[in-house]
């Protein structure tokens, strides 16, 4: 099988997430890639994951410092970009610049103007740019889309998609409480805005907006991130971080299948927690276990409750492809078991794959740099929103009609 040469660019906890799933891809029958290169503006970590990767992958791979040093690297065709969210549109950029097919961490940049520079420079070049989007590449979350899409529910009404907690502890890293490096709930409800989509089709308005809740954040004593990667940089954060950035979003949502959707993203709760996401039908609803998790659905229609095998009925198009399927344990997976780290790894596996396979043959990926586009002016809709005090489009706010909220963001970056 033909593979695809790529630097991981940004080697800090996501990119320690990443090698794992590369990892993983590494491992099955499906391997597509191999990791030329490695490189960050910190060279120690750079060095760090070059080691990582020369004990789970067995070479090490070339240790670079900055962009322009990738090109000594021989035959390298793409780069996965894993630095934090307000570099994204430059490092994209450059990567395409140089003649690299992208693969990137969402968000696709913190604001639309980002955005349309990433994908105008992947479009003159013509070269692949796939969004590294992972939620909905679980298998739970494909039946629950094959499901509505299949009309197990009947015609879909309204969503729910609520996440509440996170109390005042810092979220991950500091910069996620900054508004000019990417809020928490923009860093993160990329996720929901993305799978709210996958579901439902096309958000057209959005109502709501943001707060800072917590306006002063603190070191947790245990600070090592999803599955532990970040935790080798927790003695370097603050004491305590000011927040400029948002911390919550709640907003009233109208798609354009006509179904309408209630969104809440609190990352600043405190006392009780609790997460759902739940679709209600004509006929019926269906609720998820929420991301990486492996429980079952729970289907209620025509008076039963199914969160067992039989679901599978009512989604005959329901199919994993082979990769998913051989890492999962089946093309019809109803459940799963294993630990977080392991599914996040094979999640990953699956974003690899998809990637080098676009480069290899020119195919389409899932989550286009528009589809990205797309949940990043959701996210701002809301912001954005709050300001203007009324509800706002998505075609408004992708057009730069509405941007006071992004603006201040934009200047920083260099983008106006």
């Amino acid at each position: 099988m033909d593979v695809v040469p790529i630097a991981i660019i940004g080697c800090g906890g996501m990119g320690r997430r990443h090698l794992r799933g590369l990892a993983t891809l590494q491992a099955s029958d499906f391997n597509n890639v191999s990791l030329a290169a490695v490189c960050d503006l910190q060279r120690p970590n750079a060095e760090d994951l070059a080691d990582e990767a020369e004990q789970l992958l067995g070479t090490r791979p070339q240790v670079c410092e900055r962009i322009a040093d990738l090109a000594a690297v021989d035959g390298l065709r793409g780069c996965d970009i894993t630095t934090d969210a307000g570099s994204h549109h430059r490092v994209a950029v450059q990567c395409l610049e140089a003649g690299l097919h992208v693969q990137i961490e969402k968000p696709l940049s913190l604001t639309i103007r980002g955005c349309d520079a990433i994908i105008a420079a992947a479009r003159e070049r013509g070269l692949v740019l796939s969004v590294a989007e992972n939620y909905r590449r679980d298998p739970i979350n494909r039946l629950a889309r094959a499901l509505l899409a299949d009309g197990a529910i009947g015609t879909p009404q309204f969503m729910l998609e609520v996440g509440i907690g996170g109390g005042k502890q810092i979220a991950i890293t500091p910069w996620r409480h900054h508004k000019l490096t990417g809020t928490i709930v923009t860093d993160a409800g990329i996720h929901n805005a993305d799978i709210m989509m996958y579901y439902l089709g096309d958000v057209v308005t959005a109502y709501g907006e943001g707060r800072i809740t917590q306006p002063i954040r603190y070191r947790a004593a245990e600070a090592g991130g999803p599955g532990g990667f970040y935790a080798k940089w927790a003695e370097d954060f603050p004491e305590q971080v000011e927040a400029t950035g948002e911390d919550a979003l709640f907003g009233s949502l109208h798609f354009a299948s006509g179904a309408l959707g209630t969104w809440i993203a609190h990352r600043g709760a405190i006392g009780h927690s609790q997460g759902q996401r739940t679709v209600y039908g004509s006929n019926g609803s269906l609720s998820s276990p929420g991301d990486r998790q492996g429980a079952p659905l729970t289907v209620y229609v025509d008076g039963r409750t199914i969160t067992d095998g039989a679901m599978l009925d009512l989604a005959p198009s329901y199919r994993l492809p082979p990769l998913e399927a051989a890492l999962f344990g089946g093309e019809r997976v109803w459940r799963y078991d294993g630990p977080f780290n392991e599914i996040d790894w094979k999640i990953l596996a699956q974003e690899y794959h998809e990637f080098a396979t676009c480069v290899l043959t020119g195919a389409r990926p899932e989550v286009t740099g528009e589809v990205g586009r797309r949940t990043v002016a959701l996210v701002n809709a809301l912001f954005e929103s709050g300001l203007a005090g009324r509800a706002v489009t998505l075609d408004e706010v992708e057009a730069g009609a509405v941007d006071a909220y992004q603006r201040e963001i934009d200047e920083h970056l260099g983008l106006v």
